[in-house]
């Protein structure tokens, strides 16, 4: 006979382990709403519900991490959901499968910077590993934004303090303010773009974030001439 109770802190605190078995507790006021006790003495938030035929059993969260009334609020959403027709549990397995920026970072990695100069695509894997995936790694490709986009460029463009060249034999020398790094912010740009294209062309999303994104004003760089280049100037007839 399934047991009933209306759940609360009490009874998830006085609910005895069973060796060798788990067994659950089920709320009078939300259906399938339950307390699973484990035999280890565990003990979770669950919601049973039938979808096309089909018995499924989703985890809300452990306890006491979730609350009794926190875990109960959130059964009376699911309870909704599968009562307007949708499957939560496949919903949550679909978001688990669904492909992340360091899956894609993988992927345009080892798809397509083979395709470009070695000089480049190394430039292009290090702006990847060692900026885009610390900020992005563990989002999923769809949840980014252009104002995700803008505000990661606003960061690159600032650049970063870096050693102050007065002494730059001493080990504790201090750090000058920040440099802008227009071109830096234009160059991760421009990765992006294409990075967001291909996701595109994989299917892994609609749209592209980086499409447009602003670009900086790059100011222009003095450049002198090496010898050989100055010999060869000189050589020319006038």
């Amino acid at each position: 006979m399934v047991k009933r109770l209306k759940l609360n802190e009490k009874v998830l605190r006085d609910a005895e382990p069973k060796p060798g078995v788990s067994y659950q507790v089920f709320d009078t006021d939300v259906i399938g709403f339950a307390a699973r006790v484990q035999a280890s003495g565990a003990r979770t938030f669950t919601i049973d519900y039938r979808h096309a035929g089909r018995q499924r059993r989703m985890t809300i969260g452990r306890w006491p991490e979730w609350s009794v009334t926190a875990a109960r609020e959130r059964a009376k959403e699911l309870r909704r959901a599968i009562d307007e027709g949708h499957d939560p549990l496949a919903a949550k397995e679909e978001f688990r499968g669904a492909p992340r920026v360091k899956d894609m970072i993988d992927r345009y990695i080892a798809e397509h910077l083979p395709k470009l100069a070695k000089n480049n695509a190394g430039d292009q894997t290090s702006m990847l590993r060692k900026m885009v995936e610390p900020a992005w790694g563990n989002k999923l490709v769809t949840e980014i934004t252009k104002s995700d986009v803008a505000r990661f460029l606003d960061f690159v463009a600032e650049g970063r303090p870096r050693p102050s060249k007065e002494k730059p034999n001493n080990r504790a020398r201090k750090l000058q303010g920040h440099k802008p790094t227009p071109i830096r912010a234009n160059r991760t740009g421009e990765v992006l773009r294409k990075m967001f294209t291909l996701a595109m062309e994989w299917e892994w999303r609609a749209d592209n974030p980086a499409q447009g994104f602003h670009r900086r004003i790059e100011e222009a760089r003095e450049r002198f001439l090496g010898p050989d280049e100055l010999a060869r100037i000189a050589a020319v007839p006038e």
